[in-house]
């Protein structure tokens, strides 16, 4: 099922070369370790420890450096040798200022660095926690990856995490070894695509496990790479640099080693955008989480080799959102509780004679202050648009339930849960509660 969120961590193609050399050690001389870790819309989240304080990462293929943002949350952080430099990403808007920090200690389950180079933006507007629910305060791909060969269990939402040296791959029948190239220390895979005819092209794909969708593809008419004919105009993500749009659409079937997937939901981003993607001339496009999590992926950096491994997943269906929808976290309400009870409040018995014993009624006001929901995008023609909803405005409550007693993640799975379901919003706008329905209904 796909999450209406599902590409909101696009990030991103920064130019920052990282050192070649070995960043992460485990500790204890231990050959190997296992890490939880959250799997939300797709996208895999990590605890990390920077000099000391506990964060979260999005961990993330498609980045060669390791980028600190969102520090509202984090202020005692204490970042080491600060110069500024200016950072560009995908979207809109213009380069963010950025601090590059060197000699910072840096943890990830049992590995450890003691010398990682950070990139610290301190945009408040690069807030990525607001758009998936649970906080987010960076991200980092090679400087983890290089160090590593690391087995992923979607389903189980483990890392199984080893030193190269002492790692044996095991015969393994329904395995594909797929081999990687490198540009600008993020991999790369080939991939045989039919896009809207039975033309078969072989396709240079980077393997991007910080994109929620399955497919993104940068047009290309010379490599007869064009968007088909049925489409539709859409939110794509949120990058560092804003928000990216493009056409969403299906393309015929796409086939890594002998595993095929057909009518798999592609995304081409706007030329604007474009741009910003084509640092590596071979590259063709994307492929994201949405591919990878059907698969327990085995991901090499060292020998250059993606072992993919079909999973409970591989069969599922690739579906986009139905609603047409995209809400976030908007901020907190305070909410109004009321405690009440019934206590003691007099008793007559002394030195354990009989008496009469009172009672009186006990209630409280309670404020609790709780998530707050809005509406940040609505795809044109949708089921919500139909419906009269608008950016902006802010969910009371969700088919009779308080918004806020809900997740995120929960919200987005009821906008993906079937043709045909009814969903009633009650939301605010205004100053002014309005009741808004409409049905669920299946694009492309």
């Amino acid at each position: 099922m796909v999450k209406a969120l599902s590409s909101i961590i696009l990030f991103l193609a920064l130019f920052i070369s990282s050192p070649a050399q070995k960043a992460f050690e485990i500790d204890d001389d231990k050959d190997h370790f296992q890490l939880p870790f959250q799997l939300i819309h797709d996208l895999v989240i990590v605890p990390v420890e920077i000099n000391g304080v506990a964060l979260s990462f999005l961990l993330d293929t498609g980045v060669d450096s390791t980028i600190l943002f969102n520090l509202t949350e984090v202020d005692s952080l204490n970042v080491k040798n600060a110069t500024r430099i200016l950072l560009k990403g995908l979207g809109a808007g213009n380069p963010v200022q950025a601090i590059k920090s060197s000699g910072n200690e840096v943890r990830i389950g049992k590995a450890t660095s003691q010398s990682l180079i950070l990139y610290v933006v301190y945009d408040y507007e690069i807030n990525l926690s607001n758009r998936v629910g649970v906080p987010i305060h960076g991200i980092i791909g090679y400087d983890f990856f290089k160090d590593f060969i690391l087995e992923f269990n979607y389903p189980r939402q483990k890392i199984n995490i080893y030193d190269p040296e002492f790692y044996e791959y095991k015969k393994c029948r329904k395995c594909e070894d797929l081999p990687l190239t490198f540009y600008m220390n993020k991999p790369y895979v080939t991939a045989k695509v039919k896009i809207d005819d039975n033309t078969e092209r072989p396709l240079n794909f980077l393997i991007d496990s910080g994109l929620g969708d399955a497919v993104w593809m940068l047009s290309d008419e010379k490599k007869g790479i064009q968007v088909p004919e049925r489409y539709f105009e859409d939110f794509l993500g949120f990058g560092m640099g804003g928000s990216v749009y493009g056409l969403r659409t299906r393309i015929k079937s796409l086939k890594l080693g002998r595993f095929e997937f057909e009518e798999v939901t592609a995304s081409f981003p706007d030329s604007l955008y474009i741009k910003e993607m084509q640092t590596y001339e071979l590259r063709n496009g994307s492929i994201g989480a949405q591919i990878l999590k059907r698969f327990d992926i085995t991901i090499d950096y060292p020998n250059k080799k993606l072992r993919l491994s079909p999973n409970r997943n591989f069969n599922k269906p690739f579906e986009y959102d139905m609603s047409g929808v995209i809400i976030a976290h908007t901020g907190f309400s305070y909410v109004k509780k009321l405690r009440s009870g019934i206590v003691p409040k007099a008793n007559n018995q002394e030195n354990n004679e009989p008496g009469i014993l009172v009672y009186k009624s006990d209630s409280e006001i309670e404020f609790t202050l709780e998530p707050q929901y809005g509406i940040v995008e609505i795809r044109p023609n949708s089921p919500a648009e139909k419906a009269g909803l608008q950016i902006g405005d802010l969910l009371i409550d969700i088919n009779g339930k308080k918004a806020y007693k809900f997740e995120l993640s929960e919200i987005n799975n009821i906008l993906s849960s079937g043709e045909g379901k009814r969903i009633r919003f009650r939301i605010m706008r205004n100053g002014i509660e309005k009741l808004i329905t409409f049905e669920l209904k299946k694009i492309l």
